[in-house]
């Protein structure tokens, strides 16, 4: 049976070792390409394969999730099936005050865009259908908050080829990242 909980911003914080998990598996599915830590050297990474991997993904990610989880992220949502924990996808939305590096600077003043961050479906759950319910979830509920769905993401993501499926058009491209408008 599938189901998806809401999490608030207040209640994100608890969520910390379950997203942890989940974004471990699929760092490890990707190779380390998702999520990229891209502030850390390659020798710096965790080591798929090492028996410490895990301990090592949240020493070198799990600072950063927490800031994400208590700083960045307004909603949270967790796909389920079956009681297990198959993807989740977070919403960022109320950009008031905040600081965040991959955000393009003239879009953190904007009241109109709302992002979408940490969208992952397990790795052995892909092709089934449950990533475009998550994301089809998440633009429908900041259409509902009356904002226009934004992703930021690294241009040679396999992500992006789902982003296009889903109607997703490059409007801006800087740094290292595309901005993508729905």
């Amino acid at each position: 049976m599938l189901s998806v909980e809401e999490y608030k911003k207040d209640e994100l914080p608890k969520l910390l070792n379950t997203v942890l998990k989940l974004l471990a598996d699929v760092y490890v599915d990707t190779r380390g390409g998702y999520p990229r830590m891209e502030w850390l050297k390659p020798e710096e990474k965790p080591k798929i394969g090492d028996p410490n991997f895990f301990e090592q993904f949240k020493e070198k990610y799990g600072t950063f999730l927490r800031w994400r989880l208590t700083h960045e992220l307004d909603e949270l949502y967790i796909l389920k099936c079956d009681g297990d924990i198959i993807g989740c996808i977070a919403l960022n939305y109320d950009l008031r005050g905040k600081n965040i590096s991959w955000i393009p600077e003239d879009y953190l003043k904007r009241y109109d865009v709302g992002f979408i961050e940490l969208f992952v479906v397990s790795p052995k759950e892909r092709g089934k259908g449950f990533g475009k319910k998550l994301f089809s979830l998440a633009i429908n509920r900041l259409r509902e908050l009356n904002k226009r769905p934004m992703v930021v993401t690294f241009p040679d993501l396999e992500a992006m080829n789902f982003y296009k499926s889903m109607g997703g058009k490059v409007v801006k491209k800087y740094d290292v990242f595309v901005l993508i408008e729905f």
